[in-house]
């Protein structure tokens, strides 16, 4: 049995077969695996941002209603087993390391394979041998990119849910959210419901044909079901507005009152109504969710990197956000907290809207110091300088993500706030960063205008 680490260097080594269009190799592979994933019911999630909260919440409350829940999200944060999840557990090394070795004698006894697996639908095989092992009861399924070629769309979902539509992966899915919207669709199944959150005319329309043509109902937010945010009292410990993630829920057939996330920012309130939309149609195919296992579920939450607050003085948020629909959000989460000034580091990848991410940001800042993740896509810090338009107090140059999160905490005064975001690996970086309390120093850093 592989190491751990040779496992991942296998693993990886896959990145550099790219992404590639079509189904055919990942259907080849799963029934040379003899097709695990045809007897796992499931709930398939999309969208350009929030299908990962949404996602989380769905298993958590599935999983507090007693079902062994998987869940498959991408990528990972700082471990690669956090993508393959049962009942809130990543998959061990020596499982891993299993499916692995598997799927690779598979692929090489085979003669089904004219071109080899790409990593994603790799590791997509992977969750499914995980899922089958382990006798999960239902899984939670992320789509990694898009949904009509996504490795994930093998599977007929008992529910299809598509978050939202924003202009990202444009080199891919295409330049318009109506081309986007599609590449989304393509998840829905014949006869299954759709949920959505999408209210945009032109991304709601492509939803609703391809729903059409599949004979799928689809259950829309701002209709047939609908969450109202509750304004709460500020909360000093966070110096907070009342963004906690309180809201009330009127659904399909059933409302809920007062229920409470852990996961900040007022767009979570739309994400748990997806989850909670999908969860009364499941409890219509006969699962037994009670509401119990709701409040539960929506309270016990964890979905890390996600306005997450990890200190309090000074307030030290962490997020996700890798394009300009997320960069928003993000925004209009900090606009809800209270701190005096503001440092924002930002590591983007190259290949994303860098100017947009900046031009919602970067305003804000008061200190803007500007990063690169490990990862290779990673753009460097001078081409997100010859993007930078705003002019904050300072700007400056820091050549790792761990460094510059050493220099905006030790710059903080107690009642500031730093924010490190512009990349799921960015955010994931600064997680673990300060989970260590490593202080670098400071000789790495080149100051613009300090």
């Amino acid at each position: 049995m592989p190491s751990s680490k040779k496992t991942l260097e296998y693993l990886y080594g896959l990145e550099r077969l790219g992404i590639k269009k079509g189904l055919g190799r990942i259907i080849a592979l799963a029934r040379a695996l003899d097709s695990p994933h045809l007897s796992l019911p499931c709930v398939h999630v999309a969208g350009t941002n929030g299908k990962g909260s949404t996602a989380a919440m769905l298993a958590s409350i599935l999983t507090e209603a007693g079902y062994k829940t998987g869940l498959y999200t991408s990528p990972h944060l700082i471990k690669f087993n956090e993508r393959i999840q049962v009942d809130g557990k990543p998959v061990g090394d020596k499982d891993l390391a299993r499916y692995v070795v598997k799927i690779k004698k598979t692929i090489e006894k085979s003669g089904r394979f004219a071109a080899r697996p790409t990593f994603f639908e790799f590791t997509t095989a992977a969750a499914f041998l995980h899922f089958a092992a382990k006798k999960t009861d239902i899984a939670v399924i992320e789509t990694g990119m898009g949904g009509r070629w996504d490795a994930t769309n093998i599977i007929s979902p008992l529910v299809s849910v598509i978050t939202n539509v924003a202009l990202d992966h444009t080199e891919i899915l295409g330049s318009t959210l109506e081309k986007i919207a599609l590449e989304k669709a393509g998840i829905i199944k014949r006869g299954a419901p759709v949920v959505t959150a999408e209210d945009k005319p032109e991304a709601l329309a492509a939803i609703i044909k391809a729903a059409k043509e599949k004979w799928a109902p689809v259950y829309r937010l701002g209709r047939e079901f609908n969450v109202k945010a509750i304004k709460r009292k500020a909360d000093s410990s966070l110096r907070s507005e009342g963004r906690r993630g309180a809201f009330d829920y009127r659904g399909i057939s059933f409302g809920l009152k007062g229920l409470k996330t852990p996961l900040l920012g007022p767009h979570q309130a739309k994400n748990a109504a997806c989850a909670l939309a999908a969860i009364e149609l499941l409890r219509e195919k006969g699962w037994n969710i009670p509401d119990a296992a709701i409040w539960a579920g929506l309270k016990n939450v964890r979905w890390p990197c996600r306005v997450e607050v990890l200190r309090k003085r000074p307030l030290v948020i962490v997020d996700a956000a890798h394009n300009p629909a997320g960069a928003a959000t993000l925004k209009a989460a900090l606009q809800g907290f209270r701190f005096e000034k503001l440092t924002l580091a930002l590591g983007i990848l190259a290949d994303k809207d860098i100017e947009g991410i900046l031009r919602e940001l970067a305003p804000l800042a008061h200190t803007l110091i500007l990063t690169a993740p490990q990862n290779s896509r990673g753009a460097t810090t001078g081409t997100l300088l010859k993007m930078t338009d705003a002019a904050p107090v300072r700007l400056m140059l820091i050549s790792s993500v761990a460094r510059a999160c050493a220099v905006a905490l030790e710059g903080a005064g107690t009642e500031d706030a730093v924010c490190v975001a512009g990349s799921v690996y960015t955010a994931g970086e600064a997680k673990a960063y300060f989970a260590q309390r490593h202080f670098p120093t400071r000789k790495f850093v080149h100051a613009i205008n300090p």
